[in-house]
């Protein structure tokens, strides 16, 4: 008897780290890419005319694409980070609720 109390409890205990640990990944995740979206954002437009002085007149062709994707990439940081979030919150919030009614 005491080894199927112990087994329910070993159950329970998987499901609740599983979802803990994947809510714990997407907020961790969620956190750096609004970080790194952020610093491409705010930091980018201070470093491309640097990089265009330094590279002269011959990399232009190379400093249009390394502009457009890091635009691109810093435009989709942010709002991909935003999302992860939202899903580390309702992870949260739903796994709790399945949990009652399993019970």
């Amino acid at each position: 008897m005491d080894d199927m109390v112990i087994g329910a409890d070993t159950s329970t205990d998987a499901a609740e780290t599983t979802a803990e640990t994947a809510a714990r990944r997407c907020l961790t995740w969620g956190i750096v890419l609004i970080v790194a979206g952020a610093v491409m954002v705010y930091g980018l437009p201070y470093l491309m005319p640097l990089m265009a002085e330094s590279a002269g007149e011959s990399a232009a062709i190379g400093y249009g694409a390394v502009n457009v994707v890091t635009s691109l990439v810093s435009t989709l940081l942010i709002p991909m980070g935003t999302t992860l979030v939202g899903a580390a919150i309702v992870i949260r919030v739903l796994d709790p609720a399945r949990e009652r009614r399993r019970a």
